[in-house]
């Protein structure tokens, strides 16, 4: 395995990690069995790499389209992409101008695999309509943590995506940070709940199939 770091013309700083057919300990967590050389990366999202988060069949749910946390209107097909678009970019634009980084893509052989999403809960509208709610005020909500691709879930790049949000989070000097997880089942914005319980969360309050789960930034992670 081969670890680099570097800074490109951006000014974005890129971890990389290389991967060459057997199974590997690394301090992410990915650890798999590849048949072929991967190189796997991270960009913090900006409105220049916004068109780069995943893509599925499934609109609106799609990364690129998804305002499901950000707004509390009808979310559904009669929404169009360039609206979409529109209103996941000026999220963003303010939500990083206030609260600054806010968000993670992950990169797979330079196709985006993975990304995430967080800020304060004020910035995510709609957590006020789950039953385990609201977040606490003293955290930070994430929102999304999503991997599209079943064939790449379980290889660790979700805890990838985790860790990169938990250490940015603990230098700007938050706490804690919370999400909504749901019981047996993948479907669902930020993942299922027994990742989270594996990564060191707890469950804060459960009053239904998405409970609210919490990780405070002193204890260890597994």
């Amino acid at each position: 395995m081969e670890r680099t770091k570097n800074t490109n013309k951006n000014n974005l700083k890129i971890v990389s990690f290389w991967f060459c057919g057997k199974v590997i300990d690394d301090p992410n967590g990915l650890s798999s069995l590849w048949e072929e050389r991967m190189h796997l990366r991270h960009e913090i999202v900006s409105c220049r790499n916004l068109k780069d988060l995943p893509v599925f069949r499934l609109f609106p749910y799609s990364c690129q389209y998804c305002v499901y946390w950000e707004s509390t209107e009808d979310f559904d097909e009669k929404v169009t992409k360039e609206k979409a678009q529109r209103l996941k970019s000026d999220w963003f634009r303010n939500v990083s101008k206030e609260f600054g980084d806010c968000g993670v893509i992950a990169y797979l052989d330079n196709e985006s695999v993975g990304y995430t999403q967080y800020a304060l809960p004020k910035f995510f509208p709609r957590v006020q309509q789950y039953a385990s709610g609201p977040p606490s005020e003293d955290s930070v909500f994430l929102a999304y943590l999503y991997i599209p691709k079943r064939e790449l879930r379980g290889k660790g790049i979700g805890k990838y995506l985790l860790d990169i949000v938990l250490s940015n989070l603990q230098k700007r000097g938050y706490g804690a940070i919370e999400t909504y997880a749901r019981k047996g089942s993948e479907s669902n914005p930020a993942g299922p709940l027994g990742f989270y319980l594996k990564k060191g969360f707890f469950v804060k309050r459960e009053r239904d199939e998405f409970p609210l789960v919490r990780k405070e930034f002193g204890t260890v992670m597994p």
